[in-house]
């Protein structure tokens, strides 16, 4: 072995004994706020999973999740990418003018998984003879289609919606493609994140308050952070990526005479600032994901309306709060009581199911 290589060959054992000795010095973590997710733990070890593979597969997870400059190592594996000319990092498009796409598509159980939850609301409204709307929306992926880089693979989710809304049953299906489309120049999406912007929810309330037949709100807006980076972010992790606004729509119906009963606490808001300083800046709306939220409004109609939801419900709640006494949200993701139950026990008037495209396959 020749002096350079000596040298070469020294460094790197160094190195990865460096690293080896830190991995095991620095306390593990519980949950990455950049990622917003929990972080795998160190399995327990049980024979029979050793047997069956899934001990080393919870161990890899735990490995990866836990491996010392975790974030600094994913931040140099996606300049790599970029510098090679790739569009694509950790499951995420790199599209134009700032925007990241995940990728959306129909797998061999999305039909099961669809035909699951259309029986169950179109059983819901037979069981209960509540009036039920639907609202599915599609993703940026799909409306924001010119955006993507060249050969990139999306789904017709404006077929998928109105197949779904065919095979539901005396269910008012609420129009979210036509409006989306219409007015994609008007940051309706966030760039970095998942969900849909104020924006957006406003022009998909107004499709609601027509198929409800009642008076949608005028228009105030009020931006309360314009330093978000959201969920695709946290998997691309693009060096300089644009940072998103986010924007409220504000008035004394959504911010005066609220109780809002969340898992833990009880506050008089569905407006959470604490969150404006954290990495999770979404859950600014209606304070993140609980398996029940009710909402008392000012409002003095008698009008309870229950929320079936994912968390694109969120930046809707704003809206609901306008037309309703009460408002109650519940996910099905975390809440396991009968729901149906629930909707009789509290007198609910009206309700909706209300879902993203990416989230029902």
């Amino acid at each position: 072995m020749n002096t350079k290589n000596k040298y070469f060959f020294i460094i790197l054992i160094s190195f990865w004994v460096i690293l080896t000795i830190l991995n095991f010095i620095v306390p593990t973590k519980d949950f990455s706020e950049n990622e917003n997710r929990m972080l795998a733990k160190l399995p327990k070890f049980e024979f029979e999973e050793l047997i069956n593979g899934k001990y080393v597969e919870k161990l890899d997870n735990y490995i990866n999740d836990q491996f010392v400059f975790r974030d600094m190592w994913i931040k140099i594996k996606s300049l790599q990418e970029i510098l090679l000319g790739k569009t694509e990092n950790n499951g995420v498009y790199i599209g134009k003018d700032g925007y990241l796409f995940e990728k959306v598509k129909y797998t061999n159980k999305s039909e099961e998984k669809i035909n699951s939850l259309v029986g169950k609301i179109n059983n819901f409204r037979e069981n209960t003879n509540i009036l039920t709307y639907f609202m599915l929306i599609p993703n940026s992926i799909y409306i924001n289609q010119e955006k993507l880089p060249d050969f990139a693979e999306t789904l017709d989710q404006e077929e998928l919606i109105n197949k779904i809304y065919g095979m539901t049953n005396n269910i008012k299906t609420i129009n979210t493609v036509d409006t989306l489309k219409q007015n994609k120049d008007k940051y309706i999406f966030f760039k970095t994140d998942h969900h849909i912007t104020s924006n957006g929810a406003y022009l998909l309330y107004l499709e609601f308050c027509k198929e409800a037949n009642i008076n949608p709100i005028t228009e105030y807006k009020e931006e309360v952070t314009d330093s978000f980076l959201g969920s695709f972010d946290s998997k691309a992790q693009i060096i300089n990526q644009e940072k998103d606004k986010i924007i409220v729509y504000k008035n004394s119906n959504n911010t005066e005479g609220i109780t809002a009963y969340y898992d833990k606490e009880t506050t008089n808001s569905i407006f959470n600032e604490d969150f404006l300083s954290k990495k999770d800046k979404y859950s600014y709306f209606l304070n993140g994901n609980n398996a029940k939220v009710v909402v008392k409004t000012k409002q003095k109609n008698g009008k309870r309306l229950l929320v079936i939801k994912d968390s694109y419900s969120h930046i809707m709640a704003q809206f609901f709060c306008q037309n309703y006494e009460e408002i109650h949200f519940i996910d099905p993701r975390y809440y396991n009581n009968f729901i149906e139950e629930y909707a009789k026990e509290n007198k609910i008037t009206e309700t909706i199911f209300l879902y993203n495209v990416a989230n029902i396959l």
